[in-house]
C-alpha cells in the first residue's frame, strides 16, 4: 500500500530539513551504537540542556551585534531625501541579515539535537512510503517548528471537539510575543533608568529577550520531540504485540482497534505522526478494505466495543487508553471522560494510564514501555 502523494506534500523548508538530518547521519554513521531505554532520560535531558543554552546565545548574540551596529551607524532620518533612503535600507538590511542568521543557527542546532536524541532512542532515518509522514519528516517538522498538516485521514478530524477560535488566539499570541517584551521591557527600563546615565542601554535589553525566547521555544521543541519519540517506541510495541498475539483478531475487532486509534486521535485534538503510523500500519497489517463511516465518532466506538467478545473488546479499549497518553498529558476533562467510555473501568487501569502519560512527559522511555507491557497483558 503506498500513500497517495496529493495527500501531503512537504514544503522547501520540511525538505531541507530532511537533508540536513541525512547529512548529519552520514557524518555520525561511525558513532552508531545500540542504546539502551535505561540511557534515554539522561542523555535526552542533557540534549533539553545544551539545546536550550545554545539557542539563548544564538538568539542573544546576533541581537546585540545588530543593537550595536546600529547604535555607532547614521540614524535613520524621517526626511525624504536620498541620504535617509540610503541609511533606512542599511537598517533594514542589517535586520534581514542578523535574522536570516539567527533561524540558520537555531535551525541547525534544532536539527542536530533532534538527531541525537532520536539516536539514543535506536530511530532510524527510514522513508516508508506507505506513510504519509516517515520519522526523517516527523523528526524534521518538529526541530523547525512545521505544523502537523491538516490531515483528513479516513476522515478523521482531530480538532472536531476544538475551540477553533481559541488556536487561533493563541497562535496570535504566540507570534508577537517577542515584540510585546521588548515593548514592555524597554517602557519599564526607561522608567527606572531614564535619568540616569545608564539609559543609552536600554535598547540592548532586545537581546537576552530574544535570546530567552530563543530558548524557551527550542526547550518546548526537544520535550515535544521526546514525547513523540517516545510514543513511536509505544506504537512499534504495540504493534509487534499485535503481530504476535492477536493475528486471529476477527474483522470486527479490526475495525474497533481503528475506530481505537481514531477516538484516541479526537480525544489528545492531534493528528500528530504516530496516530498516522499505527493507523496505517494497521491497514497495511490487517489488508482492510472497507469504508467505515464515521471511524472518528465516540457513540459508534462504544457501541462497536460492546459488541465484540471479552477479550477483543477489552484489548480495543486497552489500545485506545495507550494511545491517548502519547501527547504525555492527561486533563481533568479526558480523566472525567474515560470511566464513561467503559462501565467496568478498572482503578489500576486508570493508575496505569496516568503513570503511562506522565512517563512520557518526564522522557523515561524503558519505564513506559514496561507500562504499555503491563497494560497490553
Amino acid at each position: 500500500m503506498k500513500v497517495d502523494e496529493t495527500i501531503y506534500r512537504p514544503g522547501i523548508l520540511e525538505r531541507w530539513g530532511k537533508s540536513v538530518l541525512f547529512s548529519i547521519s552520514k557524518k555520525r554513521k561511525q558513532n552508531l551504537t545500540q542504546h539502551t531505554g535505561d540511557t534515554f532520560q539522561s542523555l535526552s535531558n542533557g540534549i533539553i540542556f545544551r539545546g536550550t543554552a545554545l539557542s539563548f546565545l544564538v538568539g542573544f548574540i546576533p541581537s546585540f551585534l545588530f543593537v550595536w551596529i546600529a547604535s555607532i551607524s547614521p540614524q535613520i532620518s524621517f526626511q525624504f531625501s536620498a541620504e535617509s533612503i540610503l541609511i533606512l535600507s542599511f537598517h533594514l538590511l542589517l535586520i534581514g541579515f542578523f535574522t536570516v542568521i539567527e533561524f540558520y543557527l537555531l535551525f541547525r542546532i534544532g536539527l542536530y539535537e533532534t538527531y541525537l536524541m532520536a539516536e539514543y532512542a535506536n530511530l532510524e532515518l527510514i522513508e516508508e512510503p506507505e506513510l504519509i509522514t516517515p520519522i526523517p519528516g516527523m523528526l524534521t517538522r518538529i526541530a523547525l517548528e512545521i505544523p502537523d498538516p491538516a490531515i483528513r485521514l479516513f476522515g478523521i478530524d482531530p480538532y472536531k471537539t476544538l475551540n477553533k477560535r481559541t488556536v487561533l488566539l493563541k497562535t496570535l499570541l504566540y507570534k508577537i510575543k517577542v515584540m510585546i517584551s521588548n515593548i514592555g521591557a524597554k517602557v519599564l527600563l526607561k522608567a527606572i533608568l531614564g535619568r540616569t546615565g545608564l539609559r543609552m542601554y536600554i535598547e540592548y535589553i532586545s537581546a537576552p529577550i530574544t535570546g530567552f525566547w530563543d530558548a524557551y521555544v527550542t526547550y518546548k521543541i526537544l520535550l515535544e520531540l521526546r514525547k513523540r519519540i517516545i510514543s513511536r517506541k509505544i506504537a512499534e510495541k504495540i504493534l509487534i504485540h499485535l503481530k504476535e498475539n492477536h493475528s486471529q483478531i476477527s474483522n470486527f475487532g479490526k475495525q474497533a482497534l481503528l475506530r481505537a486509534i481514531a477516538n484516541s486521535i479526537v480525544f489528545t485534538k492531534t493528528f500528530h505522526p504516530n496516530f498516522e503510523y499505527l493507523l496505517l500500519k494497521l491497514v497495511k497489517e490487517y489488508s482492510l478494505e472497507f469504508d467505515m463511516d464515521e471511524m472518528d465518532d465516540q457513540q459508534k466506538f462504544e457501541i462497536c466495543v460492546s459488541q465484540l467478545p471479552n477479550k477483543e473488546a477489552k484489548l480495543t479499549f486497552q489500545i485506545f487508553l495507550i494511545a491517548s497518553c502519547f501527547d504525555g498529558k492527561l486533563t481533568k476533562e479526558e480523566l472525567e471522560l474515560l470511566p464513561k467510555l467503559v462501565s467496568n473501568f478498572s482503578e489500576i487501569e486508570l493508575n496505569l494510564t496516568i503513570q503511562l502519560s506522565r512517563l512520557i512527559q518526564t522522557g523515561n522511555l524503558k519505564e513506559s514501555i514496561a507500562v504499555v507491557d503491563k497494560m497490553l497483558t
